[in-house]
């Protein structure tokens, strides 16, 4: 049970998990939030004896407090002169960075630590076991920067949002999963896809074209078709840009072209309902001038949602520099969720200063990166990487990450480059994303046929177990994908592993012992595009793998 009580002016919030204490308090009240995206949560409102007030949210079956709006002068005093402290920087702006986590280390000297860093922050300390979590929820335009001074602990990240939680060394990583988890409260994944990864452009996206997509995707079990730029009259290639650079989409640019379709995308939407399939649609928010067509843009979404039956919203080209450009595309995102509860939206992160992946962390789940055959930069082992990197820190279940149509463009590639696309099994790509949320990166209705197959050997298992990969703490083991590693994650539930997913890069050995935190059990080979044997004991999985590009999906009974 949540609790808290002013005593002396130091007011104290606990649960049956932690407790800790903040100075300078007059008073407090408190209230349930329910009606939220995330996990409900206990709101207290600290009233502050020099007029200011400040905001504390707990969670009862977390150890953790969030300041929604953070401006503490001190957040803790460290006990001890023991304290390791690593800063995890998340780095977004893909389309020129192939590196999303970079985590330094540090150690305490003299209670005192020079400004470091980052958006995630870890204390532990080896002498009495404990650890800290901090994370900050600012955006990119704003670093967040922690300095010690005589053990206290000071965070300076521009009032943003911030949390402070408290476990036991080498439980860090799983507790900031586990927030962000509560924070986004997603119960299922959902493979959804997007025709711009094939490199056509707008070139052919039209009402018969998409009307293909759609036969595609219920061939294939596909959940959502998505349909990218240009279903709009105005062009992204031509329209006029203000001082900064920034795209200015004035007028009837987001009216309907009516060429390519002459009712809207309701026709689209019609047809795709009938097969049990929901319709996407990319859209960029105006953001020159402070978001100055904030109303008109809310107005166009409402009516794609209303009248077209659109459910769901990438959401890209635009910027967030400054507060007010912050608050304004929060405001456009609470905006969109008022819609109706089955809205989501896909937060683009490959250019500009963006939110970032924590700044309005309840909201959809973040497009991560364009990659594509066409420019001979997508590698299945990179994007197996970048989800296993930041997944160590960040819930799976938070992104899209992208399968690619491995045939297309291959004369791009060299032939003897052991990771190009074309050499992996379409089964084995849709398993490196399947613990996001698959992102058919493609124009689906010229996938071959021999690669639709694939994908049944593991996609009819993947939606029988989807709500349980979506809710558990999916932890990375194994090595680094560095296309020869053997490589993979854990699936738990609770304290209980219930899932693994391992893969063999292109390796000479074919057996691997992955350190997991099972406790034995009888591994059941659930989808395997090769031979797969799988040996649990206490804290080991060895894994035995008939052939290089070769995963198995196995449930732990």
């Amino acid at each position: 049970m949540n609790r808290y009580f002013v005593q002396d002016g130091i007011l104290t919030v606990e649960n049956d998990l932690f407790s800790t204490t903040f100075s300078g308090v007059a008073s407090a009240s408190s209230r349930p939030v329910t009606d939220c995206l995330s996990v409900p949560y206990l709101e207290i409102t600290a009233e502050k004896i020099d007029g200011s007030k400040g905001c504390y949210c707990l969670w009862e079956d977390l150890p953790v407090v969030r300041m929604p709006e953070y401006r503490e002068e001190t957040l803790l005093t460290l006990e001890g002169e023991h304290w390791i402290i690593r800063n995890v920087k998340l780095a977004a702006f893909t389309d020129e960075n192939d590196t999303l986590t970079e985590e330094g280390r540090a150690h305490l000297f003299q209670r005192n630590l020079k400004p470091r860093t980052g958006e995630i922050f870890f204390f532990e300390d080896p002498e009495t076991d404990r650890a800290l979590v901090i994370v900050s929820e600012a955006p990119d335009f704003q670093t967040t920067t922690l300095t010690v001074k005589k053990g206290a602990v000071m965070v300076e990240n521009g009032g943003n949002g911030l949390m402070l939680g408290f476990c036991k060394r080498g439980e860090c990583e799983a507790l900031c999963r586990n927030y962000c988890r509560h924070a986004m409260n997603r119960t299922t994944l959902e493979t959804m896809s997007n025709t711009w990864g094939d490199r056509n452009s707008t070139a052919r996206v039209r009402l018969d074209f998409v009307l293909r997509e759609v036969d595609a995707a219920e061939d294939m079990g596909v959940d959502i078709v998505q349909i990218d730029d240009g279903w709009q009259l105005g062009s992204t290639a031509t329209c006029p840009r203000d001082e900064k650079r920034r795209r200015i989409f004035a007028g009837d640019y987001w009216l309907h072209d009516p060429d390519r379709f002459p009712e809207g995308l309701a026709p689209v939407s019609a047809a795709a309902a009938e097969k049990g399939i929901k319709v996407g649609m990319w859209f960029a928010p105006d953001s020159h001038d402070d978001f100055a067509l904030l109303e008109r843009d809310i107005a166009v979404l409402r009516k794609a949602y209303f009248e077209w039956g659109i459910r769901f919203f990438k959401l890209d080209m635009y910027w967030v520099s400054t507060p007010t450009e912050q608050h304004a595309m929060l405001r456009l995102l609470k905006a969109i969720y008022e819609f109706g509860d089955d809205v989501s939206v896909q937060m683009d992160v490959t250019r500009n200063l963006r939110l970032n992946y924590l700044c309005g962390r309840e909201y959809g789940t973040v497009f991560v990166e364009n990659r594509y055959t066409y420019t001979a930069n997508s590698f299945p082992h990179r994007i197996l990487r970048n989800l296993w990197t930041i997944g160590r820190y960040l819930p799976a279940s938070r992104f899209q990450f992208e399968l690619i149509n491995p045939d297309l463009y291959s004369e791009k590639y060299r032939p003897e480059d052991p990771f190009a696309p074309q050499k992996y099994d379409m089964d084995y790509l849709f398993a490196s994303v399947m613990l996001s949320n698959p992102l058919f990166w493609m124009e689906m209705q010229f996938l071959a046929r021999e690669r639709r197959d694939q994908l049944k050997r593991v996609m009819p298992q993947w939606k029988k177990h989807r709500q349980a990969l979506a809710t558990g703490d999916v932890m990375p083991i194994g090595d680094l994908p560095t296309g020869r590693s053997f490589t993979g994650f854990c699936v738990s539930a609770g304290e209980k592993a219930e899932y693994l997913l391992l893969f063999r890069e292109v390796t000479d050995g074919d057996t691997f012992e992955f350190s997991a935190p099972v406790n034995g059990g009888t591994p059941e080979i659930l989808a395997s595009n090769g031979t797969v044997s799988v040996e649990l004991s206490r804290g080991t999985v060895r894994a035995t793998f008939s052939k290089p590009r070769c995963y198995a999906f196995v449930k732990i009974n």
